[in-house]
């Protein structure tokens, strides 16, 4: 219950902040996954990708109640590293893992992304290495499913790593 209340003061005390924040100015977009994927494997930390649209409104809560916050906030890109694709926008060019051209918009279907928001982790190769998460049902649970994908993530590399998000945020320098 206790890190139920800290993720839901940590999303209403910063939604304010993030409300005017546009695609890729926090979360930045997955223009260059080959170049993301070589960060990635320096560090042995998994690529995390979340497939957004424009016109879905859980993507929006996901990022600026939940998201941004944590990257502001917290030192969560020590685990990951983090990534947007957004599956609606038209000519927008990414380079896909191998550093293939790439369409932002139909680079989803071949990851069989159907659903927005969707979350998924891989490896430096873009090979899914964690659980997916499909969508945002209540935001107070999203944090701890990220966790533990992320921590299978890093489980599978081989990184003794773990992440412990509701710690994070308790020991942010955010002042609620």
């Amino acid at each position: 219950m206790k890190s139920k209340i800290i993720s839901l003061s940590l999303s209403v005390a910063l939604l304010f902040t993030f409300l005017n924040v546009k695609a890729g100015e926090i979360l930045p977009l997955a223009v260059d996954l080959q170049k993301s994927a070589k960060t990635a494997q320096e560090h042995n930390i998994p690529v995390v990708i979340f497939y957004t649209a424009t016109w879905c409104n859980y993507c929006k809560k996901l990022e600026e109640n939940i998201i941004h916050p944590l990257l502001e906030t917290t030192d969560i890109e020590d685990y990951a590293e983090f990534r947007q694709v957004v599956m609606d926008k038209a000519h927008w060019e990414m380079k896909d893992f191998k550093g293939n051209d790439i369409e932002m918009k139909t680079f989803a279907p071949t990851q069989k992304v159907k659903v927005a928001p969707t979350t998924l982790v891989y490896n430096s190769n873009g090979e899914l290495i964690a659980e997916p998460i499909l969508g945002l049902t209540l935001e107070e649970f999203y944090p701890g499913n990220l966790e533990k994908a992320i921590n299978q993530g890093l489980k599978a590399l081989g990184n003794e790593k773990r992440i412990d998000i509701y710690k994070m945020v308790k020991e942010s320098t955010v002042v609620y």
